[in-house]
């Protein structure tokens, strides 16, 4: 890494990190609530903590950490306001998330990409997913957990046995999906899985086969949940008007309810829709970087994983506002890393450090290899 690219990412984290101080100090200078000034004092270190002392401990990616980051104090500044309490309890679980992150930065680079570790990938995301299916009571939101696991495994598939077993899989897990009526996650899945196999591959006897299998699966299984599909009802003028470019000090009505309103509502409702769409474009700058990474990546195993990562993050992030603004007939859905399920909090951040892992193994290729010029000189 250069000494012009590092300058350049420090300062970019400096940004981030002078955001999340702005986001917590206002209100808890308007309220004058401890909590808020805690979060205000906490969050920033933190993150200043995690670009500095462990990017470098543990080789993370800067640009990838820091927005990362970005994002999850951007769902606590989204709580701070109207639930503190709350707000709190989403920074410890950011902080597990960051530990998660760090584990799966390690992770990947001892990780093999073996038969075993494709099977046992594969039967503990099928396992999670049935579940639900097999046992009704079961309740802990799985299906982020489970994709992790289920892209860990097609990726390992796909770079060592090649499409046919990967599309079987990615099949088998789709239906998994859309019998536990999970429709939009399936159509995710089965995009992702759909592009990375045109990516890897490219042979129309193994894309067209699959595209057709998935037609017809989410033709059918679509018509048979038609009925139980919500379709929300479109924003009004007046709702976003009352939202206004800045924001408004509480949550219209319509927008979000306080103990059920999304991350990304709340957030909405609170700062506009000036800053929340600015906040939706530095998605872009992280899936960017993670093709970077995917693309810069010796093992084949690794640059389908990274593509797979950041195919399920931007088609997520896709969908949640086109659900959000009513052009999908699909309710509930969440942004990456806006979220408050700590299950799905932590998948998500685990993909993350799976990218920042990525991205330390090519720096140290980078390095061996300039270091092998140097001898070989």
């Amino acid at each position: 890494m250069t000494k012009q690219k590092s300058s350049a990412r420090f300062r970019f984290s400096g940004v981030m990190l002078f955001l999340a101080l702005f986001f917590f100090l206002v209100p808890a200078l308007q309220a004058g609530d401890y909590r808020l000034y805690m979060l205000a004092a906490g969050v920033p270190c933190a993150m200043l903590l995690c670009c500095t002392i462990l990017a470098r401990a543990f080789s993370l990616d800067r640009l990838i950490l820091a927005l990362s980051l970005f994002f999850c104090s951007v769902g606590i500044a989204s709580l701070a306001m109207t639930a503190p309490d709350t707000a709190l309890v989403q920074a410890v679980s950011c902080g597990i998330g960051i530990i998660v992150l760090i584990v799966g930065a390690i992770l990947i680079r001892s990780l093999s990409g073996s038969l075993l570790t494709a099977i046992s990938a594969a039967f503990l995301g099928l396992l999670l997913l049935a579940a639900k299916l097999i046992a009704p009571t079961f309740t802990l939101p799985a299906t982020q957990p489970a994709l992790t696991l289920l892209l860990i495994a097609f990726a390992v598939l796909l770079s060592r046995e090649g499409p046919i077993s990967a599309a079987g899989l990615g099949i088998a897990a789709a239906v998994l999906l859309m019998l536990r009526g999970e429709t939009a996650d399936a159509l995710i899945w089965g995009l992702t899985i759909l592009l990375l196999l045109f990516a890897a591959d490219g042979r129309l006897l193994v894309v067209l086969p699959s595209l057709a299998a998935f037609a017809l699966l989410f033709y059918g299984m679509y018509s048979m949940q038609t009925q139980t599909l919500v379709y929300p009802e479109a924003l009004s003028a007046d709702t976003l008007k009352a939202v206004g470019a800045l924001g408004a000090d509480l949550l219209p009505e319509g927008l979000a309810v306080p103990e059920t309103g999304s991350l990304f509502s709340r957030l909405l409702g609170h700062y506009g829709l000036v800053f929340t769409g600015l906040t939706v474009l530095l998605y872009l700058p992280l899936i960017l970087r993670g093709t970077t990474v995917a693309s810069y990546a010796r093992m084949r195993f690794h640059a389908i994983l990274a593509m797979g990562i950041c195919l399920l993050l931007g088609l997520s992030t896709l969908a949640s506002v086109l659900s959000f603004f009513s052009f999908l007939p699909f309710t509930g859905l969440e942004m990456p890393l806006l979220t408050t399920s700590l299950p799905s909090l932590c998948a998500h951040l685990f993909l993350a450090g799976i990218l920042c892992g990525i991205s330390g193994r090519n720096d140290s290729d980078l390095a061996e290899d300039a270091h092998l010029a140097m001898l070989a000189k």
